[in-house]
């Protein structure tokens, strides 16, 4: 086949893969607080560092990416006018956010027991304030804000359209990240009450993550142009070029964070290299359309919404499972994406074939909602 247009998308599958393992990748190269093993020697923090590094290459904001791609993928061919539309954007999203958002309430209380800290958690589920945070934030778990932030961003799919006839909008991802970075800079040095600097963060990052949805909308008006193969192989090589700069300045972050022992602020160059590169590896993947995809990724890929949702579970009962035994970093961040990554998949696969819960990892129709009805979110299906 000569042009993208006319091929099958088993790149974007192997995308939405991509995202799943390597955010798992992201989460399990920590300790079991979170943190960057402050207390490990300098040299046993080489393997951690490097794994996020290279996990970091399809990071959440590529998970972003992945995810409006599809929504403008799926809105072309839809004549469904703009409030429908949303609504069922919204049950695709936010009813399972909602399940998740309490599971983890209260999930999480297992692993505060054995670490402790089981009554800081107690006093957060008996405020009110707290269950506002969970349920529009994202606050019961450290990955939950995503699908509250992406279904925000959603909501500028009208706009999104103009990058496609005119992609140089895809362009906006620069100064938007500008702003994110000096607009944020600010409120963290001047609102001191955490729960409103919490709102007003967020709200920044929505308006300025429109930047990715520019980029993706624009990246999509190429495809459905067409790229043909003998300009799609250069465009390949020259995103791969840009992926390898990023990681290039990825790995100057890793040995920061290698040397301090903790997980450090990301400024300047650092902050740049790391927002910008999910374009180049979306960009990347789209230009390898010619290579020689296999057909079964499409099987594999619909996994993903479940894999995200259930990693940080698996996550705490590994946690739990390691306390008290002695093991060098590097075995242990081995070791805990190896089986995170594999039980997450496993379950999310056991989970699919019941059909009254099928619809919390996206696999299956809301159970009050009718057979035609999917709870799948845009970057499963």
């Amino acid at each position: 086949m000569s042009t993208s247009a006319s091929t099958r998308m088993n790149w974007l599958d192997g995308a939405r893969l991509a995202a799943a393992f390597c955010i798992i990748g992201i989460h399990t190269s920590s300790d079991s607080l979170g943190g960057a093993f402050r207390d490990a020697a300098a040299h046993d923090r080489v393997f951690p560092v490097l794994l996020r590094s290279v996990s970091e290459i399809a990071s959440t904001e590529f998970f972003i990416l992945v995810s409006l791609f599809l929504l403008s993928l799926k809105l072309s061919k839809s004549s469904t006018p703009f409030i429908p539309t949303m609504l069922l954007q919204a049950k695709r999203l936010l009813v399972p956010f909602a399940f998740w958002a309490v599971f983890y309430v209260f999930f999480r209380l297992y692993k505060a027991h054995y670490l402790g800290y089981d009554a800081a958690i107690m006093s957060e589920i008996e405020s009110l304030s707290r269950w506002v945070g969970y349920l529009v934030l994202g606050n019961s778990n450290f990955h939950m804000h995503f699908l509250p932030t992406l279904f925000m961003l959603l909501l500028f799919h009208r706009v999104y359209k103009l990058a496609m006839p005119y992609p140089l909008l895809g362009l906006l991802v620069l100064p938007m990240l500008y702003i994110n970075l000096s607009i944020s800079t600010w409120i963290w040095g001047t609102i001191d009450e955490p729960l409103l600097r919490e709102y007003v963060i967020r709200f920044v990052k929505v308006l300025t993550y429109t930047g990715y949805g520019f980029f993706a909308y624009s990246l999509y008006g190429f495809w459905q142009r067409g790229i043909k193969q003998e300009v799609a192989k250069p465009l390949f090589g020259l995103s791969l070029f840009f992926v390898g700069l990023g990681f290039l300045i990825k790995l100057i972050y890793a040995q920061k964070v290698g040397v301090a022992g903790e997980f450090i602020v990301r400024r300047d160059l650092i902050f740049y290299g790391h927002y910008l590169l999910p374009c180049a590896v979306l960009s990347a993947f789209m230009c390898s359309w010619f290579l020689n995809w296999p057909d079964r990724l499409s099987q594999w890929s619909r996994f993903s919404f479940g894999m995200y949702l259930i990693h940080p579970a698996i996550m705490d009962l590994i946690d739990v499972a390691f306390l008290g035994i002695s093991v060098q970093p590097d075995w242990y961040v081995l070791m805990k994406y190896s089986a995170t990554a594999f039980l997450s998949l496993s379950l999310t696969m056991a989970i699919g074939k019941v059909k009254l819960i099928a619809w919390t990892v996206g696999l299956g129709p809301l159970p009050w909602a009718g057979s035609k009805a999917t709870a799948s979110m845009p970057a499963v299906h």
